[in-house]
């Protein structure tokens, strides 16, 4: 009999709780801010974050302010006193705790998906208003061995397998998101837990096949008994990170070296250059320069973005439309620009003081020691709708006249305002303003990595 049998049963080890100074690892990351928040459900994972945060808390001294936010579905009659839960616990431990509802209506297929969205948005809406920096999650080692199998059932590429980050700028809704327990096992905050005496809310739904995650649960069960345990998908995880991270790198040098990026709007770049890119950093360029000139995050579909691709690459003249953008190649160059027509910016009326327009452009606005009279109201919209005729659009050498059509122009009854910015165009016959007027490409990107995450590769994130 060749089996290996042992002579006795094999003891199970008990997980152990963290100890003081694993918590304080763990944590020492966010004593750079100011203002954070801890989401918290009542669940034992996120029940288990707020003890050991007030933990460090109490020891580290940190001088900062933390809220625990907690939302209440309406998908469950516990739910509300669940969030009660959670608030008097809060309180206990000297944090303020605000309950947020999920009021809308409920769709009929993909609650949990919605749940989460909308989790994130009351979230997002919240720490707006508060001026908090980021959001604690609970996140932990199971949950990112459970990412990575979602991912993968989707088809994932390289992105969407190196899964949650501890520190993820650019996530849901714009937020912050830092998850100090992404290594630690479920199994060792549970216990954590029972050393505290802590009670926590259970969610049937959990435990349900009904939902995808459930089922994955199981599944990571079965894949761990023929050799892909826990440890070996998390040390795929890290290395799909790792090569996720040489891919930012070489997108941002690409597009530094090789996209012309105008202040007024459009990009554009040499199309030999283009052709020569690898097809993964082509696709990429183009979803990022697709954001940068719409000033929106886009996520395409991967089928979309190689069908572009190819056009782009087999033939001599394009032009399309593309996420709200237009692209256009000939035998040099490819550009791309806002689109005007079908969904364009508002145009701001009576512009005062300081502000953001259509997510591209910062401006700042102040009256001259000018007279004013006869100027009128000030409008700020695109050059497509100001007061100007198309054959008096400025004529930028190598770059399509309608290129320009949604970059921004100032304007009131005098006609279009001169401006002293790299971001405005001049236009011929246009007049000194009574104004002074700053007006500034929002800088690009702010974090390259948070501006094209997961598009091509996973439809969802955690």
């Amino acid at each position: 009999m060749n089996a290996n049998v042992p002579n006795a049963p094999e003891l199970r080890i008990e997980p152990a709780g963290l100890s003081a100074s694993e918590i304080d690892q763990l944590f020492a990351p966010l004593k750079p801010f100011d203002r954070i928040a801890l989401a918290v459900s009542g669940g034992s994972d996120s029940i288990c974050l707020l003890r050991l945060f007030h933990d460090w808390h109490t020891r580290s001294g940190w001088s900062g302010a933390c809220e625990v936010l907690t939302v209440d579905h309406g998908l469950r009659l516990e739910s509300v006193e669940e969030t009660i839960f959670v608030q008097e616990l809060s309180i206990s431990l000297g944090y303020a705790c605000s309950i947020l509802r999920w009021s809308d209506g409920k769709p009929q297929t993909g609650v949990q998906e919605a749940a989460r969205q909308a989790r994130y948005r009351l979230f997002a809406k919240h720490m707006s208003a508060s001026g908090t920096e980021a959001l604690v999650l609970a996140h932990h080692k199971d949950d990112q061995a459970e990412t990575f199998l979602d991912r993968l059932t989707r088809g994932s590429g390289v992105f969407g397998l190196g899964a949650m980050s501890v520190d993820e700028r650019g996530g849901a809704e714009g937020l912050r998101l830092l998850r100090p327990l992404l290594d630690v096992s479920k199994a060792r905050l549970v216990e954590s837990l029972k050393l505290r005496n802590q009670p926590w809310c259970e969610d049937p739904s959990n435990d349900s096949t009904k939902y995808k995650r459930s089922r994955l649960r199981k599944i990571a069960g079965l894949l761990a008994d023929e050799g892909f345990s826990q440890d070996r998908i998390l040390t795929t995880v890290r290395q799909m990170r790792r090569t996720r991270n040489a891919l930012e790198f070489v997108l941002a040098d690409t597009f530094t070296r090789l996209v012309e990026d105008h202040p007024a709007g459009p990009l554009r770049l040499a199309m030999d250059a283009f052709r020569k890119l690898p097809e993964e950093i082509r696709l990429r360029l183009l979803v990022l320069v697709i954001q940068r000139v719409t000033g929106k995050p886009y996520l395409p579909r991967l089928k979309k973005i190689e069908a572009l691709d190819r056009n782009i690459l087999s033939q001599k003249k394009v032009r399309q439309t593309f996420g709200g953008a237009v692209v256009e190649r000939d035998d040099k160059h490819l550009c791309v620009w806002k689109e005007a027509g079908r969904s364009p910016p508002t145009t701001l009326v009576d512009v005062s003081g300081c502000g953001t327009w259509d997510d591209r452009f910062d401006f700042d606005v102040k009256p001259s020691n000018q007279k004013t009279s006869g100027c009128g109201v000030l409008m700020l919209g695109i050059l497509r709708n100001a007061p100007v005729k198309q054959r008096d659009w400025p004529v930028l050498q190598g770059w399509p006249k309608e290129a320009f059509a949604s970059s921004p122009v100032f304007w009131c009854s005098n006609g279009i305002l001169s401006i002293d910015s790299e971001s405005a165009l001049f236009i011929t016959g246009a007049v000194v303003e009574p104004f002074v007027i700053k007006l500034n490409r929002i800088p690009f990107p702010p974090n390259l990595a948070g501006n094209y995450i997961d598009i091509l590769d996973a439809e969802t994130k955690v």
